[in-house]
């Protein structure tokens, strides 16, 4: 993380620190909160190192955190983007492993399908493993268990894009609208939902995003590398490529 950031930050954090602080004393012992102001602003400029000593203490601390991110992927990455019960797309022995974590309600996931889409027409040694996240609204969570149950029909990746191909936020009558003309078992579908195993999936996600420091979709890890935000084909294609030419 770039210095200056880390600085302006620092700056933040104090002047909230000596704000909430301000308020508790002037709100106890209506002492004039300018004075004290003037106390501290004195304090800070003839004892710049205080905040010094507080940018590089968070700037370590930040890339610990950034280290143990790093390391977590690189020991662990096979593993969780291999797990079977998964839906994924693609070779299932691939030397390229792409992990979408997704909202349905989220606008930029639904745009980035049709790179996703061009990528498995394309003769790439890829797998591309999906990955819930239902962040953005009660419906998320509802589409996703649909999805998760769609892949016991398997017909996951059709219901998967078509949920994806619908362009307004999910409503839960939408969902199953969509399962319908997906030709799902409705019926089959809902009672699927409340498999334990469906549940524990989102929720093994929503642990894995956490430990990875994921906050938004889309983020793609290709190859144990994390990319946040809404990927193009030709980043896409030139980040895969990139990985292949280095197996």
């Amino acid at each position: 993380m770039h210095f200056l950031h880390l600085y302006k930050k620092a700056v933040l954090l104090t002047y909230i620190l000596f704000s909430l602080f301000l308020d508790n004393v002037y709100a106890d012992d209506q002492i004039n909160r300018s004075e004290i102001e003037k106390i501290i602003h004195e304090y800070i400029m003839n004892n710049p190192e205080v905040l010094i000593k507080s940018v590089e203490k968070l700037r370590l601390t930040v890339e610990q955190e950034e280290k143990e991110k790093e390391d977590y992927l690189t020991q662990n990455f096979n593993t969780f983007a291999n797990k079977k019960n998964i839906p994924w797309q693609g070779k299932e022995n691939a030397n390229v492993v792409l992990v979408e974590f997704f909202d349905y309600n989220c606008g930029y996931c639904k745009k980035s399908l049709d790179a996703i889409t061009e990528i498995l027409n394309y003769d790439y040694d890829i797998k591309i493993s999906f990955r819930d996240y239902p962040i953005l609204a009660p419906t998320s969570r509802v589409a996703a268990r649909a999805a998760l149950a769609s892949h016991k029909q398997k017909k996951y990746f059709l219901f998967h894009s078509n949920l994806m191909n619908f362009k307004e936020n999910l409503s839960e009558k939408t969902i199953f609208d969509i399962a319908k003309n997906s030709n799902l078992d409705v019926k089959k579908l809902k009672k699927d939902m409340n498999d334990p195993e469906i549940i524990a999936i989102i929720e093994n996600n929503e642990k894995l995003a956490k430990k990875l420091g994921i906050r938004g979709t889309p983020t793609f890890l290709i190859n144990g590398k994390l990319y946040a935000g809404a990927l193009d084909l030709n980043r896409l294609k030139f980040l895969i490529e990139e990985a292949l030419s280095k197996i």
